[in-house]
């Protein structure tokens, strides 16, 4: 399941997923970087070099990762040892003190055994609190450092994302849960019939995963070709363009046949008459009234 993901606009829809490599392996010494190849959803939309230039910034921003990982196992080798060092000197301690006391115990004197413990086992508590202390410092860290790489993750995806309308860019946590289970940890007491009990276990594991989701608008969802340069003009030649623009002049003078070229014969005034009448809805009240004006002085 993937949670924390913010509101998206409608017109975009997740196409795609750039995969972080090797941030789940504490012990290797690669780097943490992101995968080379280009989703299929982003040809035609970033060139090589913009894609190029994107994963370098990711796995700039990621470098610190590697560093971080190498301090946690250092940390969590060293730590454990440190412990065990310091309790060593303890019950090296404690066995000299021990034994030295026993030595000089007279028990006709009664002069019995110094009791020592405490002194001797003072080094196995500095060892308890420099282990503790040690494992919440190096939480603490790593928390920091996580927070820190995926502000800069953020901030590469967004600036990439305004130089290319249309495609965004957005930082995902995936959380993964599965369990394991098993027999194990024998319980004091018996049944009636004399034998022990063990007992059935389930183990949860969590796994979060960081990746980069990719965000393309409804166009490319639908499959909807993008006009290139190529297309757009093989668009523009196939449509006609007139070399002089249509006359949409109307005159009414000639469709009432008054003028004086064309050669055509002179209708009658009655003719005339009823031909304005017919287009009177086409004409003002001005036009009509001057040209039945024009039509009643040819009578």
């Amino acid at each position: 399941m993937t949670l924390g993901t913010p509101l998206i606009s409608p017109e975009f829809r997740a196409n795609g997923r750039i995969e972080i490599y090797g941030q789940h392996s504490l012990c290797d010494g690669s780097d943490v970087t992101v995968a080379r190849a280009m989703p299929a959803i982003l040809e035609g939309r970033i060139s090589t070099s913009q894609w190029n230039r994107f994963c370098d910034d990711l796995d700039a921003a990621l470098k610190p990762a590697a560093k971080m990982r190498k301090v946690m196992l250092g940390g969590m080798i060293a730590l454990p040892i440190t412990f065990v060092v310091f309790s060593a000197i303890s019950f090296i301690t404690f066995a000299m003190s021990s034994k030295k006391s026993f030595d000089n115990w007279d028990p006709w004197n009664n002069n019995g055994p110094q009791d020592s413990a405490v002194g001797s086992f003072i080094f196995a508590i500095i060892g308890a609190i420099v282990l503790f202390a040690g494992f919440g410092i190096l939480i603490c860290v790593s928390v920091k450092s996580k927070n820190s790489i995926s502000k800069g993750l953020r901030q590469v995806c967004d600036e990439t994302s305004a130089r290319h309308p249309g495609v965004s860019f957005h930082v995902r946590y995936e959380h993964r849960l599965w369990s394991s289970s098993g027999w194990g940890g024998h319980h004091g007491g018996y049944y009636d019939d004399g034998f022990g009990h063990h007992h059935h276990h389930n183990n949860v594991h969590v796994s979060t995963t960081e990746y980069i989701e990719i965000y393309v608008a409804d166009a490319a969802n639908n499959n909807l070709e993008v006009p290139t340069a190529t297309a757009t003009a093989a668009i523009a030649q196939a449509i006609p363009v007139p070399s002089a623009p249509p006359k949409t002049d109307y005159d009414p003078e000639a469709a009432l046949g008054g003028g004086g070229g064309g050669g055509e014969k002179k209708k009658s005034p009655g003719e005339r008459m009823r031909e304005l009448d017919g287009m009177k809805s086409l004409l003002s009240e001005e036009e009509y009234q001057r040209k039945r004006v024009e039509i009643m002085s040819d009578v």
